[in-house]
């Protein structure tokens, strides 16, 4: 996967309340459809027992997000939260099923077979891979190696394929009787009916991307790549993971910066639902944001102050977040609340315009980009430390970039955080993305802002952000599979956890 911040890290915008669980399925099914062409008669969304996906896809809203993907609909449909209701209307049938399957390699592998009605059937195997992201590895039985970020097109033949489809048109893979064909560009019609009349063509298949096409070239290869860009062309992070999104992506800055601004309004929207006494109810706790930071307000607290307000903040978005109420994942669902807690912060307290928490937050992409090219964002795979534990260190390189830092103290200071979050397991309380991930939210949104005042005030990190990250996703893969986002470990499994009554 070619890591893009807009793509992968900072987005997509969602419902509640899990990237992989939600975002991560909906993105599958979506893409799906697009091969099948029209929508399925009958659906089986396959889980593998044990599998974090067949453990919490229920509670973390993966059966809604995979029935929006099928039946074609928006990810922020109002209708989400009754697309278990909704599907039989469009005369369809769609079940779920816990049982093995070829090609289950990783905890959110999910396996889709159709029956498109006249004999047409077609089956996939793809994994969500965390923070909305995904690989399709199969499909129709044939090795494939799709991330969604351009368009498709699948061809089967009862013989080999010849040689000679034009190069020019994108990436062109052979597997056996399989082709697949992966442009940036929308592909021409002649091309899809050249390939329709090759002899022995059984059929062609072709799907749009779900995320932006990758459509130019990587200017850096990893952390340390970046911060000698920016610091040999004076720049500051924030403006060095503008210029590689707008150099990979090939679009305009100026568009890129809107967008940037448009997950902006999200993460604001969110905190401001939070705080309020529309709050939406959630499955395990009662909303306590607005109180928090009353109580800050009225001076009742041992403290208060930015640090508490940015925490507040961060719950608020995550009440949200569990209310499966519209966020920007950053770098996921379950980290949703830190960077909106940070960067509203900057805006509400500290008086920072909007051009440059738009900046911070591309600092903060960059930060989450060195994670997703080097390891994961999945808590399923690495825990917690690389979900809310990224987040904090987005939030820490948000933070220095705001103050004036340099590419190299923004990387720094993202290091010390997630230094301080290492081994920090995934052990939410009945597969609810509520505890105790709301009040690690909280507390990594306040010590984003120490991180960063740490580095800025002189403290000299030894262990850059390349050695650090691969620590992080080493010390994640040692991890028990009960502390990867089973909930069969930690707070989880306490007397009291197993003892909370669901509200909803």
């Amino acid at each position: 996967m070619t890591v893009s911040i807009l793509n992968n890290v900072i987005g997509p915008v969602m419902p509640g309340s899990s990237s992989s669980h939600t975002a991560g399925p909906y993105h599958i099914a979506k893409l799906f459809r697009g091969f099948a062409g029209t929508l399925p008669k009958r659906t089986v969304f396959t889980f593998a027992p044990g599998s974090s996906i067949a453990e919490c896809y229920r509670d973390q809203g993966s059966d809604l997000a995979l029935v929006m993907g099928i039946l074609g609909l928006p990810l922020t449909d109002v209708r989400f939260k009754d697309a278990l209701s909704i599907f039989p209307s469009f005369g369809i049938e769609i079940e779920f099923v816990i049982e093995n399957f070829a090609g289950a390699r990783h905890p959110n592998s999910i396996k889709i077979e159709t029956d498109m009605g006249g004999g047409g059937s077609l089956r996939a195997v793809a994994d969500s891979t965390g923070g909305g992201s995904f690989i399709l590895h199969s499909l129709n039985g044939c090795p494939v190696d799709i991330a969604g970020d351009a368009y498709y097109l699948f061809a089967e033949s009862e013989q080999p394929l010849p040689d000679g489809l034009p190069g020019k048109f994108g990436k062109v893979t052979k597997q056996g009787n399989c082709l697949l064909l992966a442009s940036p560009y929308e592909i021409p019609c002649e091309l899809v009916d050249r390939l329709r009349a090759a002899p022995g063509i059984i059929a062609v298949r072709s799907a749009e991307p779900v995320f932006y096409p990758i459509r130019g070239e990587a200017l850096y290869k990893d952390g340390r790549g970046m911060i000698e860009y920016a610091r040999a062309h004076s720049l500051s992070l924030g403006e060095a993971a503008l210029e590689y999104e707008s150099a990979l992506l090939d679009m305009p800055k100026e568009e890129l910066n809107q967008e940037m601004e448009r997950r902006l309004a999200v993460m604001e929207r969110a905190v401001e639902l939070g705080l309020s006494k529309d709050s939406p109810p959630m499955s395990l706790l009662s909303p306590t944001a607005g109180e928090i930071m009353a109580a800050e307000a009225a001076g009742r607290l041992a403290l208060g102050g930015i640090h508490t307000r940015a925490a507040a903040r961060a719950m608020a978005a995550m009440q949200v977040n569990s209310g499966q109420g519209i966020v920007c994942a950053a770098p996921t669902g379950g980290s949703a609340g830190v960077l909106p807690g940070v960067v509203v912060t900057m805006l509400k307290d500290l008086n920072i315009t909007r051009a440059d928490v738009v900046r911070a937050m591309w600092a903060a992409g960059a930060v989450g980009w060195v994670l997703g090219e080097q390891g994961t964002f999945a808590a399923e795979v690495c825990g917690c430390q690389v979900e809310i534990g990224a987040a904090g260190a987005m939030g820490a390189a948000a933070v220095v970039e705001m103050a004036g830092g340099s590419a190299a103290q923004c990387c720094d200071a993202a290091a010390v955080m997630f230094q301080n979050a290492m081994g920090l397991v995934c052990d939410l309380v009945q597969a609810t993305v509520e505890i105790p991930c709301h009040t690690r939210n909280a507390s990594f949104a306040s010590q984003a802002f120490i991180c960063a005042d740490l580095v800025l005030g002189g403290y000299r990190n030894p262990v850059g952000i390349d050695g650090t990250v691969e620590a992080v996703c080493a010390t994640g893969r040692m991890m028990p599979c009960e502390l990867r986002c089973t909930s069969l470990g930690g707070m989880a499994v306490t007397e009291e956890a197993l003892a909370m009554k669901k509200r909803r």
